[in-house]
């Protein structure tokens, strides 16, 4: 693995530093991190509620508030369509509880993964129109829903749309002004804003996941003030789906999940009986959550119901009033994704078979097809497959001569524009730049995977594919006081955008090592004459008596952390790379 240090602008960093008040340390993570301005950094580390945008910089959220309001008063049913994966139900549940809230004559509807597919389709919307509804706002899906926006329309059906995926935008074409953007009532979308947004809003509110789009929504139909509380009731909600879609925690996203967590650790999900029976269900119960339980325990659950079953079963769970119903459902959901587990290590087995048996040399992306593999799962394999051979990966599911795939990608390949110059062998596809999804007829998998490992190769060049780490910066132990950590920690919460702090060292010399758990080394590091501080690299057992041995010298990225235990609280560090150190 090539460790990569990031060299910001010295000069920038201490400037940040002197004007913000700020650590050196601290200033260079936030340059590192595209922080460079004073103001940016108080908005950074501040996370306050009150620092959210006015939800009516979106281009077309009046619109939407209008067509809403005029449901409300007519007493006419709406529809929440919501995604199946986890972003979705919780936009769907916080969606329908607001309206609910409103009393609105609110149902709503997610589509089955096996039957329907992914996002708005048209036989729903007529079943839909047919049960009486005359609006329907979807949650996590239709923003390349054209087809079936021209259905609801010829139906009478009003639509409003909210989304975050990405959509086809001509060159020099403005995003509102997109050809391929459907007819609706409204559509609401990170990058449709008004021209006289700031800029910094832009960036801020550019991350927002579905949930967060619908939370926007939520936001605008509320009353300024006298609705805070409300709104900030629905924040384990936002949390939920923005780190389990890995919305990047940055900008708007930050201060929803540093709030969410708050609300998923206090104990006020009472209100909601759902994520507590979730959290009882996962061990949780009484734990300060942070975005890897989140991502790790809850999540999965949640996810569990749309992969194998319909997500109707998550959906009841988070809008339930009833506990009763709720410790049932939370159960019902651990035993899925126990099941969920099974299949997903089965298909894993195979899939990686495969991989095992390919030219690495000559292989751009692994896309691999199965008549046998089930679709609610191929897209964690996928992951995990890129993981460990770091490729972009594909795994398709064939019934009756069409595939549906579940790509993933690595850092700096971008897997939907390479879908884009794919299409001509697609039947359909949507998502992001890391993960996205697709149909294929059977017969053109093979060019579809001459294709894309091409365009992998091409992107790669000559360099090769290169596992990278990146550092933050180098430091010393005796640098890592116990004042450093708690100012560090104000950087909180980390995910995708906002990595935790990568630390380098050098001349690191082994006191002591060995095994712990199933599979970690523990071992005591000191620095020169400094102080020795513990440290843990999971899942390394391999390394002991090979690198990591009593008397070594070592080189090492590391996240420090705070480790308290029996009433003391001292740094530990979390390795996360060693080479022995020469020069030592």
């Amino acid at each position: 693995m090539q460790w990569v240090l990031a060299e910001p602008d010295a000069g920038v960093a201490a400037t940040l530093s002197d004007q913000a008040g700020l650590h050196p340390l601290v200033a260079r993570l936030l340059v590192n991190r595209g922080i460079t301005d004073a103001g940016d950094a108080q908005f950074f580390l501040a996370c306050e509620l009150s620092a959210l945008s006015e939800p009516r910089i979106f281009s077309h959220m009046d619109r939407a508030v209008r067509r809403i309001r005029t449901a409300l008063e007519a007493r006419e049913q709406i529809v929440v369509y919501g995604d199946y994966d986890v972003d979705g139900v919780s936009g769907t549940a916080l969606l329908y509880l607001a309206l609910k809230r409103l009393g609105a004559l609110v149902s709503a509807y997610i589509p089955d993964r096996m039957t329907e597919g992914y996002g708005l389709n048209s036989s729903a919307l007529e079943s839909i129109r047919k049960a009486g509804a005359g609006l329907v706002i979807s949650v996590d899906c239709g923003i390349t829903a054209q087809r079936e926006a021209g259905t609801a329309r010829a139906l009478g059906l009003d639509l409003i749309i909210t989304d975050h995926h990405e959509f086809e935008r001509p060159a020099g074409v403005n995003g509102l002004n997109s050809p391929n953007l459907p007819d609706a009532c409204a559509v609401l979308h990170p990058l449709l804003v008004t021209e006289d947004a700031p800029a910094g809003t832009r960036q801020h509110v550019a991350g927002l996941t579905g949930v967060g789009i619908a939370y926007k929504l939520v936001q605008a139909l509320s009353r300024p003030g006298a609705d805070d509380e409300v709104l900030r009731s629905y924040l384990d909600l936002v949390t939920l789906g923005t780190v389990a879609d890995i919305g990047r925690i940055t900008g708007e996203n930050r201060i929803l999940v540093k709030h969410g967590l708050e609300v998923l650790s206090s104990g006020a999900e009472s209100g909601r009986p759902g994520i507590a029976a979730l959290k009882q269900v996962s061990g949780l119960s009484g734990k300060k959550i942070g975005v890897g339980t989140v991502g790790f325990s809850l999540a999965p659950r949640i996810n569990a119901s749309g992969r194998l079953e319909r997500a109707d079963m998550a959906f009841r769970l988070l809008t339930t009033g009833s506990s009763e119903e709720a410790r049932e459902l939370a159960s019902a959901l651990d035993a899925v994704n126990r099941e969920r587990q099974s299949i997903e290590e089965s298909i894993r087995a195979q899939a990686r078979e495969l991989c095992l048996q390919a030219d690495l040399q000559a292989t751009g992306a692994f896309v691999l097809a199965s008549g046998e593999w089930h679709p609610g799962v191929i897209g964690i394999v996928a992951s995990k497959i890129v993981d460990e051979f770091y490729r972009p990966a594909a795994l398709v599911c064939v019934r009756n001569g069409v595939g549906k795939g579940s790509a993933r990608s690595i850092p700096g390949f971008d897997l939907y524009e390479s879908l884009t110059k794919s299409a001509d062998l697609l039947l359909g596809f949507g998502g992001h730049k890391y993960a996205a999804g697709f149909t294929i007829a059977e017969e053109n998998i093979p060019r579809f995977r001459e294709r894309l490992g091409s365009l992998v190769l091409e992107h790669v060049g000559a360099r090769g594919f290169v596992r990278t780490l990146d550092l933050d910066g180098p430091i010393t132990l005796a640098e890592l006081t116990l004042d450093l950590m708690r100012e560090l920690e104000k950087l909180a919460p980390f995910g995708q955008g906002n990595p935790e702090p990568r630390l380098g060292a050098r001349g690191l010399e082994v006191m002591s090592s060995g095994i712990v758990g199933k599979n970690h080394l523990k071992f005591r590091l000191r620095q020169g004459n400094g102080p020795v501080l513990g440290a843990i690299a999971f899942n390394k057992g391999m390394l002991l008596g090979k690198k990591v041995r009593d008397g070594a010298r070592l080189a090492a990225v590391f996240t420090p952390r705070l480790n308290s235990w029996n009433g003391s609280t001292s740094v530990e560090l979390e390795i996360r790379d060693v080479k022995v150190d020469k020069a030592g």
